[in-house]
């Protein structure tokens, strides 16, 4: 069942077993609006907080509405709104005493629809500088040499140890498991004791899960369960330790395109995706994307936007999969859960490390582990992050708030405590998103602290 689905069937039982009930006198409407990014998990905090008596006290009712990072920001700005939502700062117009607070991460994912590849549930694998020509309109056509070359099967030998940095991985195949073994010299486990050893699985044509993601106190033994194609990254903290694999593994596969003219599908509204999608571009190939990030597409883009039909836009997150959904040959970039409702494949695409990597909180979470977070909330993203399990496109929604004292603020302020520390940790993942955790959720909560004067 689809998410907007069963969101809809929870309202109903809550509405059905409410019905002729009177809410309190003194319940409150609780109205935010902004990113379309952040707007499937707002409709799943909204409505359980909604429901939850416990916490929500008053029986105050939470909406937000799905406008786009800008229409947010203006609309909190100017009183709309008692709460914004943004994956972008404001440039301009600032409302004082404004506070920004982390909610929740998330991968900007590669949608895309192609009729007429062979193997036909191929996932196509693109690597970032082909990310960035295709929506700088460099490459038209889906059957591009260069495209071609980088979805082609490869074989990666076994290989059962690392060693880096002091640092000691070994995996063995037992029966139906395998084991790995994580041993650290004394400098390393000095050096390395405040970060996490991490294990990534990736299995051809299945997601990337996690294996392992523990401190480093005394020798590590952990088993999981043998998948066959399967290669395994090791990271210690922000550094890459190498790829083990148990057999003599088949790495991607040989993929035979169509020709097929390529449709690039942006933005039309002021989005946070935009501005986070175009700073990694940016950031990442800025020879290919020459300008600054920018909320606005056609501002960002490196050049003129053409006007013979290759280029397309639709507003908010779901605009954007639908049309990739309806459109063959079209190609957009949009939070993973906006995709995964629709049935919308989703590129791999490679990292720093040289690795192709599938969007998904796991593997988000490993990008975002390397980023910085400035005193005003606001995170910085590590575009050089060599995790070789981390997803390189990525953003961080923020709730908008200010830091007066007020009766809506106190009620945005008890909303955002449950979206951060109840709703999220139990249903992030399981949506598509990215919980926070780390340096950044620590600082969302000293964030929130701030709203409605400390109190």
């Amino acid at each position: 069942m689809k998410l907007r689905r069963q969101l809809a069937v929870a309202a109903a039982l809550a509405v059905a077993s409410t019905a002729g009930v009177a809410a309190p006198a003194s319940a409150a409407a609780i109205g935010g609006g902004g990113a379309s990014f952040l707007a499937n998990m707002m409709d799943i905090c909204a409505a359980q907080y909604n429901r939850n008596t416990a916490f929500n006290t008053g029986s105050d009712t939470v909406t937000y509405a799905s406008v786009g990072s800008s229409a947010g920001r203006t609309g909190y700005a100017n009183g709309t709104y008692k709460f914004g939502g943004s994956e972008s700062a404001y440039t301009s117009g600032a409302p004082a005493n404004l506070v920004y607070v982390p909610l929740v991460g998330g991968a900007i994912a590669i949608g895309y629809r192609v009729d007429g590849l062979s193997p036909a549930n191929a996932q196509v694998r693109l690597t970032g500088e082909l990310v960035a020509k295709i929506f700088a309109g460099q490459i038209k056509n889906w059957n591009d040499p260069a495209i071609a070359a980088v979805n082609k099967a490869t074989t990666v030998a076994q290989k059962l140890s690392v060693s880096k940095l002091g640092v000691t991985v070994r995996a063995r195949k037992v029966a139906s498991n395998v084991t790995f073994t994580v041993t650290m010299t004394k400098a390393a486990a000095t050096k390395y004791r405040n970060a996490k050893v991490t294990i990534s699985a990736a299995t051809l044509g299945g997601e990337t899960a996690s294996v392992l993601n523990q401190k480093y106190t005394k020798v590590i033994s952990k088993s999981t369960a043998y998948k066959a194609n399967t290669s395994y990254s090791v990271n210690v903290g922000r550094n890459a330790i190498g790829i083990l694999a148990v057999d003599n593994i088949k790495d991607g596969e040989t993929i035979t395109f169509p020709d097929l003219a390529i449709r690039v599908v942006s933005r039309s509204d002021g989005s946070g995706t935009t501005n986070n999608f175009a700073n990694y571009l940016n950031k990442s190939f800025p020879d290919i994307w020459t300008k600054p990030t920018s909320d606005t597409f056609a501002t960002a883009f490196p050049g003129t936007i053409p006007t013979d039909g290759s280029f397309q836009s639709a507003r908010g997150n779901e605009g954007l999969a639908n049309y990739v959904r309806d459109n063959n040959g079209s190609i957009t970039y949009a939070e993973l859960s906006f995709l995964e409702e629709r049935g919308v494949k989703a590129a791999a695409v490679s990292n720093p490390a040289g690795r192709f990597v599938s969007p998904s909180p796991t593997t988000s979470a490993a990008w975002l582990e390397a980023a910085e977070v400035s005193t005003e909330g606001l995170v910085t993203q590590n575009y050089a992050n060599t995790a070789s399990d981390a997803y390189p496109i990525n953003a961080v929604s923020y709730g908008l708030s200010s830091s007066a004292s007020s009766t809506d603020n106190q009620l945005v302020k008890r909303f955002f405590s449950y979206f951060i520390n109840q709703c999220a940790p139990k249903n992030a993942a399981a949506a598509g998103y990215t919980p926070l955790t780390g340096a950044i959720l620590e600082k969302s909560k000293a964030q929130l602290a701030k709203l409605n004067g400390g109190a």
